[in-house]
């Protein structure tokens, strides 16, 4: 609720303009009470809940792209991982991360997702 009222609709409510707001939703117990609907419904914001186990068919990112992207930076991070060290500093990331970027971000990959 708190997240509805501070941060979706503060953020969408201008450029609504008065007109209907959609929000989807994953349709988790902790999202989707009957609070939350009551308030859309007062607050002309449509709900549209997802059906559960849905999200590998409408998040194609997490899969095509995102999924490789993990992959890469968790085998170019590895070696650092496997030390034990505690934190690892934003310019080994940021190195790590402009190496395994165009292999995950490929035409290919885009394209599928």
């Amino acid at each position: 609720m708190a997240w509805l009222q501070q941060i979706f609709e503060l953020q969408t409510r201008e450029k609504a303009q008065g007109h209907i707001q959609i929000l989807i939703c994953d349709g988790h117990d902790s999202h989707i009470t009957g609070k939350f609907i009551r308030h859309c419904m007062d607050h002309n914001i449509k709900l549209l809940i997802l059906p559960p186990y849905s999200s590998h068919y409408t998040q194609p990112l997490d899969i095509g792209i995102f999924s490789p992207l993990k992959h890469y930076m968790s085998a170019e991070l590895g070696g650092i991982i496997q030390t034990n060290i505690p934190n690892i500093i934003k310019g080994e990331w940021a190195l790590a991360y402009s190496r395994i970027r165009p292999k995950a971000f490929t035409v290919s990959n885009i394209n599928g997702s």
